[in-house]
């Protein structure tokens, strides 16, 4: 079993690619802003607790016998909290953060991380001579804690925005790859409906700009034009050559007629002109269907359609194609739903039906069969023409439709001999109808084309 694979159109690989780079390109950032956040600010705390410590010497003095201690230090500022100790470690003024209940040893201009109640502490003493006291200490304590809790919210805060960034630039990512990839999708339905229409006169819209992409659409719009140009001039090369060749084939195939109304000609010559009638009347063939699918291909050829009787039609040309069959022994089986009527181009269908029974007759095997159907399936004129003759490969069949197209060349008997026009004619007829047509076939087992068209207009 195959596995059904997901397609994912260009604009929404683009998409995502642009929104994983771009997303990636944030997480990087912020990676490294919050490295460098931590380093930076847990550097600011360091420098700011050793200014602190050092300026709060400033505000202690020597007054009247006694310390003059400025109400400065008693302020918190920053999350620093400054004390003053004597020489004996003993607590003179200032503040004592909440939680810090351990009393560490003074060590004079060294910063210090301490952890207590878990919180972690940045703690640094200094000491100065105060004229007419002596030595005094300030001791100066931050919660490092605090800081990183800062942090962490902005962390938080951060990987709440991410999702966010990522759609916003998901979106804006759609937008922008969908603006950008406007010219090729109207490249892709011009061309898609050029396809449909087989009409080389459309042209992809330009619009403005000057990028590679409205390059590569007037280089389309180019090619177009000369693609337009050459079949235009090979239309009008096969309807011209079709035309001048009419008149040389039916003098080739009138004097033919009239040396065979010779009786007094010889048995070989006569074989001759036999063989050369053969050939021109198949020639003839093939300049017809030629000037027929030109006029199509240049749209000169109208249909007339209008009410016929499709039973009768259908039997009337299996009847004149079993007098073909029977040279080889074959039966044509007709199974024709009765008073089966349609809206259609009567001499087309008779195309049709000539094609496809005389293609089954004329790849048949001796004593063979064909079946021939003809139904109506609600508004629909359905019919299949089935053989058992030598069949059509599986390389072949998806190229009998193109005109001059033979599997085997060689195949065909001298006076059964095609130029590979019918069904391409037979493909026409039925599209021009408004319905499809299609081939099953296997090598060595018989093929079967069937049809349908609109019952009505």
């Amino acid at each position: 079993m195959k596995r059904s694979k997901m397609k994912i159109s260009v604009k929404w690989k683009l998409t995502l690619l642009y929104t994983f780079f771009m997303t990636l390109l944030a997480c990087v950032i912020i990676a490294i802003l919050l490295s460098l956040s931590n380093e930076t600010i847990l550097a600011s705390i360091q420098t700011e607790l050793k200014e602190s410590v050092e300026n709060a010497f400033q505000d202690i003095g020597w007054d009247d016998g006694g310390l003059d201690i400025d109400n400065d230090i008693m302020e918190v500022e920053q999350g620093i909290y400054l004390s003053v100790y004597n020489e004996n470690s003993e607590i003179i003024y200032g503040k004592i953060p909440h939680g810090f209940m351990d009393i560490p040893p003074m060590q004079e201009g060294q910063l210090r991380t301490l952890q207590d109640s878990g919180t972690r502490w940045y703690v640094y003493d200094s000491s100065a001579e105060i004229e007419g006291y002596g030595k005094l200490y300030v001791r100066g304590i931050v919660s490092v804690t605090r800081a990183e809790e800062s942090i962490t919210i902005f962390l938080r805060f951060t990987l709440i925005l991410l999702p966010l960034m990522v759609l916003l630039t998901a979106f804006i990512g759609y937008r922008f790859t969908k603006r950008v990839m406007r010219p090729v999708y109207a490249a892709a339905r011009t061309a898609e409906e050029i396809y449909e229409s087989g009409d080389l006169s459309k042209r992809i819209p330009e619009g403005r700009g000057n990028d590679e992409l409205h390059k590569l659409i007037q280089c389309l719009n180019q090619m177009l034009e000369w693609l337009e140009e050459t079949f235009a001039r090979e239309k009008q090369f096969t309807s011209d050559v079709s035309h001048e060749l009419r008149t040389p084939v039916a003098v080739i195939l009138s004097q033919c007629e009239n040396l065979l109304d010779e009786e007094e000609m010889p048995k070989k010559f006569r074989e001759d002109v036999e063989v050369i009638k053969r050939k021109a009347a198949a020639m003839s063939r093939m300049i017809s269907q030629l000037l027929m699918l030109s006029r199509a291909d240049q749209n000169r050829l109208e249909l007339n359609r209008e009410l016929v009787d499709l039973s009768m039609l259908a039997e009337i040309v299996a009847e004149d194609q079993q007098e073909i069959a029977d040279k080889k022994s074959i039966i044509i089986y007709t199974k024709v739903e009765p008073e089966l009527t349609g809206y259609a181009d009567e001499t087309m269908l008779i195309r049709l039906f000539v094609n496809l029974l005389g293609n089954a007759v004329r790849y048949g095997v001796e004593g063979g069969i064909v079946e021939f159907a003809l139904w109506r399936e609600g508004e629909r004129i359905c019919g299949s023409v089935k053989d058992n003759g030598i069949g059509i490969s599986r390389e072949a069949l998806p190229h009998i439709w193109e005109r001059f197209y033979q599997e085997d060349p060689t195949r065909n008997r001298p006076d059964e001999s095609g130029a590979g026009l019918g069904l391409p004619m037979v493909k026409w007829i039925v599209q021009m109808h408004g319905g499809e047509i299609w081939a099953e076939s296997e090598k060595g087992k018989g093929s079967t084309f069937g049809f349908w068209f609109p019952q009505k207009k």
